[in-house]
């Protein structure tokens, strides 16, 4: 019987210095996997765009994205995709609405929908100095945002594997 004690308790021992070690190790991969990501490094991207109707219309804008990603800008300034490791990363429009006066909803049902199967409009959020609003599809996400007191909306989108990413950029979008 004392045998059987020794055997029970040394079996007790080993299952709590393992379950220790497990809930350590966790904990030390979980804070590596954090301080990784906050240390990616990000750099500052800027343009203009200019549209004319009735007067000239000019907006600058600058945005942080991650150090190794790259930027293509076509439609004289207005269309720029944002691509890192060669996969798209995220594609944002300016269009100037000062003339037809689209707001973000009317954008997506008027010219998103018509080219995407199914998009739905999902909430509107506060991410960095704009309110979003926000709608998404099978694999992408799309987010609206006025500015310029809605003379100009700010269309972006991207894959869902990449929000994260796309978080830190909307954050850092400012327009004057």
């Amino acid at each position: 019987m004392k045998k059987n004690i020794t055997i029970l308790l040394g079996a007790i021992a080993v299952i709590a210095v393992f379950y220790v070690g497990q809930t350590l190790s966790n904990d030390r991969k979980q804070a590596d996997v954090s301080d990784i990501v906050n240390e990616i490094a990000m750099k500052q991207f800027t343009g203009q765009v200019v549209r004319s109707f009735e007067g000239e219309h000019v907006l600058d804008y600058s945005l942080e994205i991650p150090e190794t990603a790259s930027t293509s800008v076509d439609m004289y300034g207005a269309l720029i995709r944002i691509t890192d490791d060669s996969k798209p990363l995220a594609t944002m429009y300016i269009s100037y609405e000062g003339a037809r006066g689209y707001s973000p909803a009317d954008y997506i049902n008027n010219i998103v929908a018509p080219h995407v199967a199914v998009i739905d409009i999902t909430s509107t959020s506060s991410i960095g100095s704009y309110e979003w609003q926000e709608a998404e599809s099978a694999g992408s996400e799309w987010y609206i945002a006025p500015v310029m007191d809605g003379q100009w909306l700010i269309v972006v989108e991207n894959k869902k594997t990449a929000h994260d990413s796309v978080m830190n950029i909307l954050n850092s979008i400012m327009v004057n």
